[in-house]
């Protein structure tokens, strides 16, 4: 995927198939998709005095993240709240070496700020953007160099047609990464440490000024689902 994507490109996702109708991610090469990245497809601005403290934030985003995975996907929502633990523990893991980034950049953040650096995830993204027949994952992550794609596997064997999609994307240059369902009930967090690729690890690294996707030209450019 990386030698493919030369210019920016829309993925559709929060969809079980790509030609629904649904929201859409921009994606660029050499521009990681992060948190902070919009806009995200609220039926409305959301309400941010309600949701005024960075951890509320955080948990409408993952809420919101949520609300375009499978109805009925259980494993889907066990891995946004491991993800969004993960996060969390990665910042806590690394909290002195961000205290001294956010003093350099005038005691105006701490060291949670950076938390909406974290790459975005996709819930039911189509892989790849522009292909005649995408595959669907349960989410992608765009590192601005490759998708990362996560597969959530159950107790059985992946069908036939389901082990050529994954042979497709793997050979397009998608990264796949399998997060078993059961481990990922019992560990969270701590398999996802274990699991993730280095680019969706130190996610900080080369952000000297964190943002927020709750900005107000971030949120001026909220679309409607």
């Amino acid at each position: 995927m990386a030698s493919r994507l030369r210019e920016v490109a829309w993925v559709p996702y929060g969809r079980a198939h790509a030609t629904s109708p649904g929201p859409e991610a921009l994606v660029a090469p050499g521009v990681k998709l992060r948190l902070s990245d919009g806009p995200y497809p609220f039926a409305e601005p959301p309400d941010l005095i309600g949701f005024a403290t960075r951890a509320e934030r955080l948990d409408l985003l993952r809420d919101h993240l949520r609300s375009l995975c499978g109805p009925w996907d259980r494993l889907a929502h066990f891995f946004l709240d491991a993800y969004f633990a993960y996060i969390a523990a990665s910042l806590a893991g690394a909290e002195v070496e961000l205290a001294a980034l956010a003093l350099r950049a005038g005691g105006l953040f701490c060291p949670a700020d950076w938390s909406f650096a974290a790459l975005r995830p996709l819930p039911q993204a189509h892989l790849p953007p522009g292909d005649a027949a995408p595959a669907r994952v349960d989410f992608a992550f765009w590192t601005g160099a490759q998708f990362v794609a996560i597969e959530l596997a159950g107790s059985a064997s992946p069908r036939r047609q389901r082990q050529d999609e994954l042979a497709r994307l793997a050979a397009a240059g998608v990264a796949l990464v399998t997060v078993p369902g059961a481990a990922l009930q019992q560990e969270g967090a701590q398999l996802l440490a274990r699991l993730l690729p280095p680019p969706l690890q130190r996610f900080w690294d080369g952000v000297s000024l964190p943002s927020s996707p709750f900005g107000a030209e971030a949120l001026a450019e909220i679309r409607g689902a």
